[in-house]
């Protein structure tokens, strides 16, 4: 993740910034009514932390540019198409072919980055 925000440019004192919250923050949670003692977050964000939909953002966009370097899909004024709604994708193409290997590009860029595409879902439909 630290490489991908450092690819779009992010300066190196805000990656390290982030690098801080990602790995050294602490929680204590109320059991009842007395509060725990702190104990370290191992993986992640809190819930609800405002860093968590920027990062989405960077580790998303970071996939979608993977796919856009296949020049095989289908071209709407000189531009290759790829619509991208929060958390759905529609990858157009030609042929079910592109479609396909640019799906398959796209599940493998996301799993780079640690997030989760879900294939079961996928459709095909071919525009003429």
């Amino acid at each position: 993740m630290y490489n991908i925000l450092i690819e779009f440019g992010i300066l190196m004192k805000l990656v390290t910034l982030i690098r801080m919250c990602l790995n050294e923050t602490y929680s204590r949670v109320w059991v009842r009514k007395h509060l725990s003692d702190t104990f370290p977050n191992r993986n992640g964000l809190k819930q609800g932390d405002a860093l968590s939909p920027l990062l989405l953002n960077y580790a998303f966009k970071y996939a979608i540019r993977r796919v856009q370097v296949n020049k095989d899909g289908l071209k709407l004024n000189s531009t290759h198409q790829l619509l991208v709604c929060v958390d759905d994708v529609n990858i157009l193409g030609r042929n079910v072919r592109t479609i396909q290997k640019n799906t398959k590009a796209l599940i493998v860029a996301s799993q780079e980055t640690g997030l989760e595409a879900n294939a079961d879902k996928t459709k095909h439909t071919v525009i003429s």
